[in-house]
């Protein structure tokens, strides 16, 4: 397994912590000032002047509200945007109009990422460009409290052929409740060929050949419904035509990894080659090739 990490998450943290999210309202507001108290009655002269009535203590100032505070999501982010010839596929990540220090190229992916519970302009930027060539922008992107969160970029940037499908996001809000002992496995469909929009999802044998439907008119951008199992360690077939013959096998190895979530995407690059990408808690991106024909 090979990990591509080539961003800065200390400066997507340093970013939200000093500008926080769109809505978000930190801190405590001042207390209102108390009355002063009034003065005193001058006694009246006489023999003796009465002495004057104490003025009354002013009231304390009541207490500000309290911002919101501590509650956070986290979120990890894919890369699976096809670039003409799979060259130049550097992309900066841009959050309230400023740079995030995220810079990862495809096939890339993050570890999670804790943010403050809030929305996000979420801009995705050519390397090295301003915010003005983002290529793609996603207005108040929603980070709830307690909330884990798996956001892909996938789609042709520069569609080949009328029917491939361009450039777009998606995410999954996980659901943790895990069985113990159990990995969770979600499917995601970010293979934009128009070849592969739909496809059925086989089980296969071992010889690769059929042995029961897994997903049925799986398309493009589209998550599947959360699978609990003891061990990743199965092997599917891709359908392509949907005519029950399994066009690319692939055997995924068992990870390891209990107690998590772990996302696979089905991609293609500009070539139209298909390979699955299993992107693991700690942000691993592992790419399976599909088994040679037999």
């Amino acid at each position: 397994m090979k990990t591509h990490l080539t961003f800065s998450l200390l400066s997507l943290s340093l970013l939200v912590a000093c500008g926080g999210s769109k809505d978000d309202t930190g801190g405590s507001s001042d207390g209102t000032d108390g009355t002063d108290g009034t003065d005193g009655t001058d006694g009246t002269d006489g023999t003796d002047g009465a002495d004057g009535t104490d003025g009354t203590d002013g009231t304390d100032g009541t207490d500000g509200t309290d911002g919101t505070g501590g509650e956070t999501g986290r979120l990890r982010l894919a890369h699976f945007g096809v670039f003409p010839g799979d060259t130049g596929t550097t992309v900066d990540i841009y959050v309230n109009g400023a740079a995030s220090g995220i810079s990862f190229d495809f096939l890339d992916g993050t570890p999670y990422v804790d943010l403050p519970a809030g929305a996000y302009d979420v801009a995705i930027v050519p390397g090295g460009g301003m915010l003005s060539d983002a290529v793609l922008t996603v207005e108040d992107f929603p980070v709830a409290a307690g909330s884990s969160t798996s956001v892909w970029a996938a789609g042709y940037v520069a569609p080949p052929g009328m029917d491939d499908n361009g450039f777009t996001v998606g995410f999954i809000n996980e659901d943790r409740a895990i069985p113990a002992g159990n990995v969770r496995v979600y499917v995601v469909h970010a293979a934009p060929l128009a070849a592969f929009d739909p496809v059925d999802v086989w089980l296969v044998d071992e010889g690769c050949a059929p042995t029961a439907p897994l997903l049925t008119d799986f398309a493009f951008n589209a998550a599947s419904p959360a699978v609990d199992v003891p061990s990743t360690e199965v092997a599917v077939g891709l359908d392509v035509g949907q005519n029950g013959t399994v066009d690319a096998c692939f055997k995924i190895p068992d990870t390891g990894i209990v107690d998590d979530v772990v996302v696979v995407y089905a991609v293609n690059n500009s070539a139209g080659a298909p390979s699955l990408v299993a992107q693991l808690p700690d942000g691993t991106m592992a790419q399976l090739l599909p088994e040679p024909p037999r």
